[in-house]
């Protein structure tokens, strides 16, 4: 079913990376979700309003909030590939956030009323009139949201999306809520006791979870959340195939959305190499990563002299002592200025993002340090915080 649809809505399904057949996949897979959940929307509100059952009605609210969540990612998969205007040079890729947003408020609200709900029934029981074609629903509803999961699953790996990852995931969820649902019916039909507010209860607590999820997921990406270390993992292996490049620091990735992403790096180069033809090297490079991640990247060349003995030393010397320091430490930009009573050792310290040293008193360490290599040295010392 997974091939008929590519092969029925998507032309040239196969080139995933064009930015064209991602959009169709999006689009594609949203509207089938859509589909999928309205008619369970229906179902499950006709069945609980005759069988009584608060557990399914919640479960109804929560595919309904599902409907929300496939529509944003319905505009944000088309809007993330409107084209750039003077007001949004950028383009316009965190539409699909600020859906996403406004769709994790709509699932908050949904599972407070269903939370409300839930209580009052434990407060205040009623009797359940069982069906088994009440049963024969909830089977279906199962059966559907495994094939949701399935599809967005595929197509989610297909594209390299977390959106359609996510919904796969969400997919998979509501089945195992809608199981619980199926249990409790069961459970009521042979034993005669009535757990349905109960598992009602528990649903609505796992669409709560949910909507916190998604939006803390959107808000951590609107604020600037880490780029995925595998892909710069990736990007680092691929740039330093390249023998010319002798290492990379300061990589900076900014994200305006799903195929709208920019990354600005320094990549240290053998100053003897000519620098044209150094040029020339980076702006392959760039060319490399905007063909293979769809990423516009600005990269500053770095010189750095390797035929210095005396510097190459002194290089990873300092390297050493700052790791002593902490071994998360690293340094780059390193250069010697010599002069008649004392030499000058400037550099760059890399240190993680979240680490709450003072920078004055990472200095004086760092200095003090060096000054066990050679009293004579000098530090003067720039503190870099990692972006990835």
């Amino acid at each position: 079913m997974f091939e008929l649809l590519c092969k029925t809505f998507i032309t040239n399904y196969q080139h995933t990376e064009d930015p064209e057949v991602r959009e169709r996949y999006g689009s594609v897979f949203s509207l089938f979700s859509i589909g999928c959940n309205i008619l369970m929307v229906i179902m499950k509100l006709i069945i609980s309003f005759i069988s009584n059952s608060i557990s399914i009605r919640a479960d109804a609210l929560n595919n309904l909030s599902d409907v929300g969540s496939n529509l944003a990612t319905l505009f944000g998969f088309r809007l993330s590939n409107k084209h750039p205007d003077a007001d949004h040079p950028y383009g316009h890729g965190r539409m699909e956030y600020v859906a996403g947003l406004i769709v994790s408020f709509l699932i908050l609200l949904v599972a407070f009323e269903a939370i409300k709900e839930a209580v009052l029934k434990i407060v205040n029981p009623q009797d359940l009139n069982f069906t088994y074609s009440t049963l024969l629903v909830l089977i279906i509803s199962i059966g559907i949201k495994l094939l949701m999961a399935y599809m967005n699953g595929k197509a989610g790996k297909a594209i390299s999306s977390q959106t359609l990852k996510a919904a796969s995931q969400d997919s998979l969820n509501d089945s195992l809520m809608t199981l619980a649902t199926f249990l409790s019916m069961l459970f009521y039909r042979f034993s005669g006791i009535n757990i349905d507010a109960y598992v009602g209860l528990i649903v609505s607590l796992f669409v709560l979870k949910a909507g916190i999820g998604i939006f803390k997921d959107v808000l951590d990406t609107i604020l600037g959340k880490a780029p995925d270390p595998e892909l710069i993992r990736q990007i680092e292996s691929d740039i330093m195939k390249h023998e010319s490049v002798l290492g990379i620091h300061d990589l900076i990735m900014h994200d305006y959305g799903p195929s709208h992403r920019f990354m600005s790096l320094h990549a240290e180069v053998d100053a003897s190499v000519p620098i044209m033809e150094t040029h020339d090297m980076i702006d392959n490079i760039e060319s490399e990563i905007l063909e293979k991640y769809h990423i516009l990247t600005s990269i500053h060349m770095d010189p750095i002299d390797t035929h210095d003995e005396l510097t190459n030393v002194l290089r990873e010397k300092v390297r050493a002592k700052v790791k002593e320091i902490n071994e998360a430490y690293n340094i780059h930009d390193f250069r010697m200025v010599k002069g008649n009573t004392h030499s000058n050792l400037v550099f760059d310290v890399l240190i993680p993002a979240e680490d709450q040293i003072s920078h004055e008193e990472l200095k004086k360490q760092i200095s003090a340090k060096a000054i066990e290599i050679d009293p004579s040295y000098r530090c003067v010392i720039t503190i870099d915080r990692s972006f990835v």
